[in-house]
């Protein structure tokens, strides 16, 4: 756990005292509270730090932490408060923050996981999360969890969506059906969309080079290919030539599944594309 800080004085453990809360099914529709838990299993996969919090003990810090199928695993150090905490079946609740400024709240009872780190990352690895959130795995560390028993979500306004730097304590947060929760599956390609249009730009420049060109070698009056956003369903780039920047679509033939499709598809169209400009 990283440096703490104090939590408020009467140290509750439940999600109210955070934030003022109404239950979604109140507001929403069947549909917008599926939608919802939906969003809430996506913010939680794309999550790699959250601000624990430990009532009992009026602490709070960030730590690195995955999602393991809705609850969140947490790194903390073995001789650590949070470890501690979780040693003694301590409730607690994480704060985890979207991309698009979503702040997720998940309460509950903290426990230590068994196994090594490593040995938890790999089983993850398996499952299809292949984008590892841990740059080193060091001895002295232990992996926690939260049995999650309360889920709040609060959106951003919509005029603010993917720009809010602060969450406010005036916000309203959407208190989310545990079973609806449970059964909601994340979007894995959304979840992990900032950290693969990365690896696109740093890593495969030259291959964005030639979907925008369509196959041809990028020379000429390419001068770049930039990926901006990414989602099941295609890919939005920025061609660069002599006459400016132009938006350019690529359409996936399959939408996505997770993000270990996105190479596969980019090889078909890679090839496709090949074969065109022949």
């Amino acid at each position: 756990m990283g440096e703490t800080d104090p939590v408020g004085e009467d140290g509750r453990g439940g999600v109210d005292g955070v934030v003022s809360t109404a239950d979604a099914a109140d507001l929403t529709s069947d549909d917008d509270i599926t939608m919802l838990a939906r969003r809430a299993r996506t913010v939680l996969a794309g999550g790699r730090t959250a601000l624990l919090t430990l009532p009992c003990e009026r602490a709070r810090g960030w730590v690195g932490m995955i999602d393991d199928g809705g609850e969140p695993l947490l790194v903390a150090r073995t001789d650590g408060r949070a470890a501690q905490a979780a040693r003694s079946g301590r409730r607690s609740w994480v704060d985890v923050p979207g991309h698009c400024g979503e702040r997720l709240i998940l309460a509950g009872t903290l426990r230590v996981v068994p196994g090594t780190i490593a040995q938890i990352l790999c089983r993850l690895a398996d499952l299809g999360r292949s984008v590892d959130p841990i740059d080193a795995v060091a001895d002295g560390l232990a992996m926690l969890a939260v049995s999650v028993d309360e889920v709040v979500l609060c959106l951003p306004p919509a005029d603010q969506a993917g720009r809010v730097r602060r969450w406010s304590s005036s916000t309203v947060g959407h208190r989310i059906d545990l079973a609806t929760y449970a059964l909601a599956e994340p979007d894995l390609i959304d979840a992990y969309a900032p950290e693969l249009i990365d690896h696109l730009n740093t890593r495969h420049a030259e291959q964005m080079c030639q979907l925008v060109g369509g196959g041809r070698s990028p020379e000429g009056d390419i001068a770049g290919a930039h990926a901006s956003s990414l989602d099941r369903y295609g890919m939005d780039l920025w061609r660069v030539d002599a006459t400016g920047a132009h938006p350019v679509r690529i359409v996936f033939d399959e939408p996505l599944g997770e993000p270990r499709s996105l190479g596969r598809e980019l090889r078909r169209l890679l090839e496709r594309a090949g074969r065109t400009a022949e």
